[in-house]
């Protein structure tokens, strides 16, 4: 049986990767704050670590709990936690940009270091970025910055775990209706199901780079197209 290991797994796009995974016959690992979240999607082929990726020291709790479930090699990482700050960037703190850069660009590459010992020859980490790492997007400026952060550690990633055998696959969505906008989801979201599906799909094909939807790719190379200029309207 393959493992996968899942961050953010409690909600919107990590609690739908746990679960097609298990139907793909995957033992999941999934990875959250919340313990009675996850206690709630335990069953058959689920197991779960409670941590906060935003402390100092999160890769090494997640390595310890892993031996204490018995795992000894992960097929596939989804670094999936994320978060965004919706205030100007003067208004945030010194906290509020060290907590945001750490859960959303710092603990993904520190995990994936940490858990090395687990990953292998045909292992897969795939990084759930967002096409805001090649737009800037007035209303979050410090999340746009960490996912363009983010970006470019998966790409040097890529790079340097390639001859390990390790492959890595970024995956882009642009604005998801999820529980992440705290109610004020902007129009024109699409759905975490279509992001999920289109992470799955392109684990199965073997694929090194996923936007959802496929167009947002366009964004790469024309960033200053109006259509990707992103204006939240509620």
């Amino acid at each position: 049986m393959k493992t996968a290991l899942v961050t953010g797994a409690t909600g919107g796009i990590g609690r739908l990767l746990v679960r097609g995974l298990i139907e793909r016959g995957y033992r999941v690992i999934g990875v959250g704050r919340q313990r009675e979240r996850l206690e709630g999607l335990r069953g058959n082929g689920f197991d779960y670590i409670v941590a906060n990726l935003s402390e100092i020291g999160v890769s090494e709790r997640v390595t310890a709990a892993l031996r204490e479930l018995g795992v000894g090699r992960l097929d596939v990482l989804i670094n999936n936690a994320g978060y965004a700050l919706r205030k100007p960037l003067l208004e945030h703190s010194e906290e509020d940009l060290v907590r945001l850069f750490r859960v959303n660009a710092l603990a993904p590459v520190e995990l994936t270091r940490g858990l090395l010992p687990f990953l292998g020859e045909g292992s897969t980490v795939v990084f759930v970025i967002s096409g805001v790492a090649f737009v800037n997007v007035p209303e979050l400026p410090s999340y746009c910055a960490a996912k363009g952060a983010l970006h470019y550690l998966a790409i040097n990633l890529e790079r340097e775990l390639k001859p390990k055998g390790i492959r890595v696959m970024r995956v882009y969505p642009k604005q998801v209706r999820t529980g992440f906008w705290n109610g004020k989801v902007p129009k024109g979201s699409i759905e975490p199901e279509e992001v999920a599906q289109a992470v799955l799909k392109g684990l199965e094909r073997g694929k090194r780079e996923v936007f959802v939807p496929g167009y947002l790719k366009l964004v790469k190379y024309l960033p200053n197209w109006p259509v990707f200029t992103y204006r939240f309207k509620y």
